[in-house]
């Protein structure tokens, strides 16, 4: 019962790093493509809204799609850990 435990909360934890990883890359992805859009379209943007504004879309829309990719990675990462066990044995 215990090892169950310990496995369901190792898990756990797998998803929500990959859930966090997803989300700040979607944030870093945010605020360079909307600096750079900036950049680009505008003749004097502010910078600071620029980026808070990059953060804000991208942390959102990476949020959106973190909970289902976190889940297909730890699936791969099981399957990965499962065939390595056969393979072992």
């Amino acid at each position: 019962m215990l090892n169950i435990i310990r496995k369901i909360i190792r898990w756990f934890f797998t998803w929500l790093y990959f859930v966090l990883i997803i989300c700040l890359a979607g944030a870093v992805i945010g605020v360079v493509s909307h600096l750079l859009f900036g950049l680009i379209f505008m003749d004097s943007p502010d910078y600071g809204y620029q980026a808070a504004f990059g953060f804000s879309n991208g942390l959102r829309y990476g949020g959106v799609w973190a909970g289902g990719f976190a889940i297909v990675l730890c699936v791969m990462r099981a399957r990965k850990e499962y065939l390595q066990v056969q393979v072992e044995s």
